[in-house]
């Protein structure tokens, strides 16, 4: 896949997914956004940046902690997601918020103009996220933080359920949504990254979340409302029930008798500095 497509795959994925995102389940990506900025110390006065704000996870939150003198700008390639946001920023009378249509990867902020920068769950998504972190340092203050969060290990077991229920996608139609994905692998290769574009004073903090869906049909609408979208469209429209058939399958064998199933989820917190 082209840049291109990939990024017009993910506008239309999460364009698709906007109305459900986050309100499926569990509480999930709120909540890692609320850790996010408190990590990053976003505090009263100060100017920040999220890119791929999505719903607003970290936007809302670090909104309410710069107060009415600071400024929270988010940009998103979503104009759902976009919507989404802007309809919660109204709502919550946040007029130091404001969200536009952008590229992660080129914001189009000028230079020295934020205290904070925060990614939350998005850079895997990009192409070429050595631009985008050359981008962010250009962009953040001397002693601005970038703070970003992504996946740790995914659980054996749930691993097996993801291959189960996509297994029927063809080969050649299966997407590409996280080509930046290698460079999240570890702590290493993401302090490598950073130190290329010229950050310091790199920290990483991983923690695990007890995350319980109520049976496995909430699992499977939560499993369509973010970036899974994109797997279940790839499925060929006649091999959808047979796809659900088979996770359901593999689902039951690690439900709880209640039919809970318990999803610990590990989230790495990254946070870097321009000195």
């Amino acid at each position: 896949m082209t840049e291109s497509s990939i990024k017009a795959t993910i506008a239309h994925t999460f364009d698709g997914a906007a109305a459900s995102y986050d309100t499926i389940g569990p509480e999930y990506f709120s909540r890692f956004g609320r850790r996010l900025v408190a990590l990053a110390e976003v505090g009263p006065g100060m100017r920040v940046l999220d890119v791929g704000c999505g719903a607003g996870a970290a936007l809302l939150p670090a909104a309410v902690a710069v107060g009415p003198d600071g400024h929270v700008l988010g940009i998103d390639i979503s104009a759902e997601m976009i919507a989404r946001t802007q309809a919660a920023i109204t709502e919550q009378r946040l007029n130091q918020a404001e969200v536009r249509s952008g590229d992660a990867e080129v914001p189009g902020v000028g230079p020295s103009d934020r205290d904070r920068i925060l990614a939350a769950q998005v850079l895997f998504f990009l192409p070429d996220v050595a631009r985008a972190l050359r981008a962010y340092r250009h962009i953040l203050k001397p002693g601005g933080v970038l703070a970003l969060s992504s996946w740790g290990p995914d659980d054996k077991r749930w691993q097996d359920v993801n291959r189960a229920m996509f297994a029927l996608i063809p080969e050649n139609a299966r997407p590409n949504l996280t080509p930046g994905g290698e460079t999240f692998r570890s702590d290493k290769t993401i302090s490598v990254a950073l130190e290329e574009a010229g950050f310091t004073g790199i920290r990483h903090v991983s923690e695990t979340y007890d995350i319980v869906f109520d049976s496995a049909d909430q699992w499977i609408g939560w499993s369509r409302s973010h970036a899974g979208r994109a797997y279940w469209e790839a499925i060929p429209a006649p091999d959808r029930a047979r796809a659900r058939s088979a996770a359901l399958e593999r689902l039951a064998t690690i439900a709880e008798p209640n039919g809970r199933l318990e999803a610990p989820t590990t989230v790495r917190y990254t946070l870097a500095t321009r000195t």
